[in-house]
């Protein structure tokens, strides 16, 4: 077997901080798989086209520290940043960061996981209500057209089941003729809840950002 280290004079990686010295596995004259490159800086992790990529860890000169995941050279994902501060205990920041941006605790600020099959749209959008409330509308594609029956009535919430923050009261208001309107007040989060909207009906999503939100959700019925 072949010692990939042997190869580190020959084998390059690309940010200039990182050049140097470098030891690992090398790919057409680069940096590829694992490896370590001492440079100004130092990086310990997975290499692509000579480029910190996957996971890994930077630590600069200055003794600040990510460990997470890269791409392309950038913070990229799921990662812990420390700083180190002088006679003070470091401080860390766990979270998401996008293109070396950091984006918050949270991958993202609001999600539908799932929805079944008569569910035809859920849109999840931030309101300009101050507080933490939350107001959900429902409708129909034929909520109040007119038939032999009657007047087709629009589709409400039949239930709310709440696996993860919670609300302090809730409101609803039946005076649309087609749509329902439910209102959450005083939401916390992270807030992750099911949506039963009767017949089997269901919408499974997640609100990690604090603040307002208007959610649409639209039947197909």
């Amino acid at each position: 077997m072949i010692n990939s280290s042997l190869f580190s004079q020959s084998c390059t990686v690309e940010p200039d901080s990182l050049k140097g010295i470098y030891t690992g596995d090398c790919k057409k004259g680069k940096a590829n798989g694992k490896g370590k490159a001492v440079g100004k800086h130092t990086y310990e992790g997975e290499f692509k086209s000579g480029l910190p990529d996957g996971e890994g860890t930077y630590q600069w000169s200055n003794g600040d520290k990510y460990t997470g995941r890269f791409d392309k050279g950038l913070k990229n994902g799921h990662g812990m940043m420390t700083y180190k501060r002088s006679e003070q205990v470091d401080s860390v920041i766990e979270g998401y960061w996008a293109k070396d941006v950091y984006m918050g605790r949270y991958e993202y600020p609001y999600k539908v996981l799932t929805k079944t099959n008569k569910i035809t749209k859920v849109d999840i959008k931030p309101a300009t209500i101050r507080g933490n409330q939350i107001t959900i509308w429902v409708s129909s594609t034929r909520a109040g057209a007119a038939t032999l029956q009657g007047i087709i009535p629009v589709v409400d919430i039949a239930n709310l089941f709440v696996q993860t923050g919670g609300y302090n009261r809730l409101n609803k208001t039946n005076s649309y003729t087609s749509k329902s309107e439910t209102i959450l007040y005083d939401v916390w989060f992270p807030l992750s809840m099911q949506i039963d909207l009767g017949g089997g009906q269901l919408v499974d999503l997640v609100i990690n950002k604090e603040g307002s939100y208007i959610i649409e959700i639209t039947m197909n019925q």
